[in-house]
């Protein structure tokens, strides 16, 4: 523990030393008057002896210590080691002017020995900060091992501990705060712990989602499923609104507890239940309103047959019902090996909350607990039981890790399906992604939640996140809508395409464009987003040579604004030309990234004002110094000019056409901004 307060002294004087213009006493002007007051009566003496005078020695010393702190700084690291003290120079200066020099052979000998000194004292101070070190890390390492047999296991690696020198450190407060007296083990135990939690959150999100284990949320409808479900995941990405069968697909969101990392599933309420685990009714991509209970019964039942650890979720206030006995007779049944959990919710009561409990124990082996969603009571004991249950986490191998210098290529292309309610947009989710991913029905407002499904290009080999998204009605429709779970399917749109790169708006080809459908573009660009027009049910227009050519100048017309987006013509029952909206979605997401230099942005502005001039204003005229790129995603793009106010709409819109015919960006706005000297930036 002394070792550890020496390694302090040695960087506090290692940094006080940078910083010896003021004459406050830091440690080595202290340690300048205690060796000058030393070297002072060693020379008088000295010279006594020898029959000089006491003075004469005096003046000797002080020549030596000039030279002998000088290089005590340096040894230091402080390449002006002549500043330690200002006022010392000029008291050297008139002492030299009033004595005789030394001999060349004495300087020189002083010189040394000053030296010597420094180096020896840096060398020792040194040679102690590495023992200090090294007596902490055994101190460690030996807690860390300690902690492993008690806990047993845990983490990864030969150590426990990292090799940041941030958690030494801490550590070493933590020793110095013991007081020195013996090693506190169950302090250590708990310093091992938290390092290892530490270097468990750094590998957090490099496994893939395919690799987590998942742990399904299931019961009756209505029962608190979904609050539950933001609760443990400490999200909000699940609508909770007090009516039963608000959600209908299965929802993944990656979810930490401790040292464990799991993907958390939300699901439907289950009314139907399935006499055996393949006896779940399909899921018809045409669908119907009339088998939709079925559709989201096998939503659930696919959930339930992928999950590594179950939470069964009952209703305390309700008590228990035959719909409770028969879900959980038919896990026990079919599902037997997978670990159950039964949380009985709403049991937030502080008086009845353990009497809501006492029923559930009726049904045999397995021990209810009592957790509220609202206010989260035993929600943590609940997470602490099922990662007790879970799996081993899974290894990595060779390729498999998320690195964290990952390339922007290899990051997933973020890709929000939007449109207009049953324009097609779950069919196409479902067509791209291979499987019944989400329910698809004739009834308008089937889907509620946005459902974020990972996609990879089968041919291209590029990764995707495509988040499905409820129709977006006219907002008076909306708000006179008696449905008031689409509120919140709206916004949960709303925020998908903040967090998106590109928007795949949907449209009917049997409807045409629409302003809503205007509008929905228009939102889209503001939130930056790149786009791709998708013409959805092709399949059903009548067709000739010439209607596709057709069906696009009608486009562009009403959707003049966004010319620069490319338009796909799809068909989500057949599967035709479905690949391409990935291909489109891709291209766009290249450009939305782009980036280009100062020197080609200002040879395509300069050529474009050769061709037409900035207009003038009351005999002023505007001028164009440069251009450059500021930002991307979007790319965002500063005109530096004499006066913003010159240059009206018109000629910014020319100045944006130019860009696009000279370099590109198709599928991706870009913004201008214009910049006067003097003047704040005007936005376009």
């Amino acid at each position: 523990m002394m070792r550890a307060s020496s390694v302090t002294v040695v960087m506090h004087a290692t940094t006080t030393t940078t910083t010896t213009t003021t004459t406050k006493a830091t440690p080595i002007r202290r340690w300048v008057v205690r060796r000058r007051a030393n070297e002072n009566e060693s020379a008088r003496g000295a010279c006594a002896r020898v029959g000089w005078g006491e003075d004469v020695g005096a003046r000797g010393a002080v020549r030596m210590r000039a030279r002998g702190f000088a290089a005590a700084a340096a040894a230091f690291g402080d390449g002006g080691g002549g500043d330690v003290g200002a006022d010392d120079e000029e008291e050297d200066e008139e002492e030299e002017a009033k004595t005789t020099t030394l001999s060349a052979r004495e300087m020189a000998a002083y010189d040394r020995e000053g030296a010597a000194y420094a180096a020896s004292w840096t060398a020792t101070l040194r040679e102690s900060a590495s023992d200090a070190r090294a007596l902490e890390r055994a101190l460690f390492d030996a807690a860390a091992k300690d902690g492993a047999r008690r806990g047993g296991g845990g983490g990864g690696g030969d150590s426990l501990f990292d090799d940041d020198d941030d958690d030494y450190e801490n550590a070493a407060a933590d020793d110095d705060d013991d007081g020195g007296g013996g090693v506190n083990t169950k302090k250590q135990n708990e310093r091992a712990d938290a390092v290892r939690r530490r270097k468990t959150r750094r590998q957090w999100g490099k496994i893939p989602d395919e690799k987590l284990p998942r742990v399904a949320i299931v019961g009756r409808p209505n029962v608190g499923k979904s609050a539950l479900f933001n609760r443990l995941t400490g999200t909000k990405r699940a609508i909770v609104y007090d009516e039963p069968g608000v959600t209908r697909d299965r929802m993944y969101v990656r979810s930490y507890w401790g040292e464990h990392e799991f993907m958390m599933v939300d699901t439907g309420g289950l009314e139907n239940l399935p006499r055996n685990p393949t006896s779940a009714m399909k899921i018809d991509r045409v669908g119907g309103i009339e088998i939709l209970p079925g559709m989201i019964e096998a939503q659930a039942a696919e959930a339930v047959r992928e999950a590594s650890v179950l939470i069964f979720v009952v209703d305390g206030q309700v008590g228990l019902t035959a719909a409770d006995i028969d879900i959980y007779s038919w896990l026990r049944k079919y599902h037997s090996h997978i670990p159950l959990h039964l949380a009985v919710n709403k049991c937030e009561s502080t008086t009845k909350g353990e009497d809501q409990v006492l029923e559930f124990w009726s049904l045999g082996d397995v021990t209810p607990l009592g957790v509220s969603a609202i206010s989260g009571t035993g929600t943590g004991e609940l997470l602490e039981n099922m990662c007790a249950t879970l799996p081993p986490p899974p290894s990595l191998e060779d390729g498999e890790a998320r690195g964290e210098d990952e390339e922007e290529e290899d990051i997933p292309v973020t890709v929000a399906i939007i449109g207009r309610p049953n324009v097609g947009k779950s069919s196409l989710l479902n067509g791209l992604a291979g499987e019944a991913r989400s329910i698809v029905s004739n009834f308008s407002g089937t889907t509620r939640d946005s459902i974020d499904t990972e996609v990879t290009d089968a041919y291209s080999g590029r990764k995707f996140t495509l988040i499905d998204t409820a129709g977006i009605r006219r907002r008076t429709q909306v708000k006179s809508g008696s449905d008031g779970a689409e509120k919140l399917s709206v916004g949960r749109a709303l925020q998908a395409m903040k967090r998106a790169d590109v928007v795949v708006l949907v449209i009917d080809a049997t409807e045409g464009a629409s302003q809503q459908d205007f509008v929905l573009a228009e939102r889209a660009t503001q939130e930056g987003c790149a786009i791709v027009l998708c013409i959805n049910k092709w399949d059903k227009v009548d067709k000739d040579s010439y209607t596709m050519n057709k069906y696009t100048l009608e486009m562009r017309q009403k959707l003049r604004v966004f010319e620069y987006a490319e338009i796909v013509y799809t068909s989500a029952l057949t599967g035709q030309r479905i690949q391409k909206i990935l291909d489109s979605a891709h291209t766009a997401s290249q450009n939305h990234r782009k980036r280009l230099t100062t020197a080609t942005l200002n040879a395509v502005v300069q050529e474009a004002t050769l061709w037409k001039l900035p207009p003038s204003r009351n005999s002023r005229k505007g001028k164009v110094y440069y251009i450059t790129q500021a930002s991307i995603r979007p790319p965002t793009f500063v005109f530096f000019v004499n006066d913003p106010k010159l240059f009206p709409e018109t000629y910014r819109r020319y100045m944006e056409r130019q860009l696009r015919e000279n370099i590109g960006f198709p599928g991706t706005p870009i913004r201008l901004l214009w910049r006067g000297k003097g003047v704040e930036k005007v936005r376009k």
